[in-house]
């Protein structure tokens, strides 16, 4: 009886956490996509100092999307890593 509780435990652990990484993505994804996306804003824009502001996940085509803005608030809007590659760069000059 407590093998058969831990194997439904076991299956309902694992299903959680499949259903919570489609939704959300991975964490070590998250993590290099933030990089990609820092060094990308260091490369293109060398003057501006930036800050993330958020970090989505589009389960649907598996795209990170980065919010970030400049910290004078001149240039903001999103950046799409998807595959460790900068798909879209939508920031507002």
């Amino acid at each position: 009886m407590k093998v058969k509780i831990w194997y439904i435990f076991f299956l309902v652990l694992i299903s959680t956490g499949f259903i919570y990484f489609f939704f959300n993505g991975n964490p070590a994804g998250k993590a290099e996509s933030k990089r990609i996306v820092a060094s990308y804003l260091e490369e293109k824009y060398s003057q501006q100092s930036f800050t993330i502001t958020g970090i989505s996940y589009y389960p649907g085509e598996g795209t990170y999307i980065i919010n970030v803005a400049s910290k004078d608030g001149e240039i903001e809007g999103k950046i799409d890593v998807k595959n460790g590659k900068i798909i879209t760069d939508s920031l507002n000059n």
